[in-house]
């Protein structure tokens, strides 16, 4: 694949690969194609999943996952993902 990029942004790869940052012009575009990759998964999460600013737990998330902490437990049967992959295969799930 080739691309042609914009002055600047040629400017910019090429100080990045200078500076040993990066070893060649292809990580360069690589790393920055995977952080619109990111950007955008980020994007199609609820935002009440998404981390907060200071990397911490969003409320709302937080007191689904100490619901489900506090909630009794019960051991599955040792069989559980067979059943459930069987289940998902067949459409018979609900």
């Amino acid at each position: 694949m080739n691309v042609s990029l914009p002055k600047d942004l040629e400017e910019f790869v090429a100080k990045k690969t200078a500076s040993g940052e990066f070893p060649n012009s292809d990580a360069v575009v690589a790393a920055g194609l995977r952080e619109l990759q990111n950007k955008a998964l980020e994007e199609d999460e609820p935002e009440w999943l998404q981390p907060l600013s200071d990397g911490t737990c969003p409320p709302e998330l937080k007191s689904l996952l100490l619901v489900a902490v506090n909630s009794p437990h019960h051991p599955m049967p040792a069989d559980y993902f067979d059943q459930l992959r069987t289940r998902l295969r067949s459409g018979r799930v609900k």
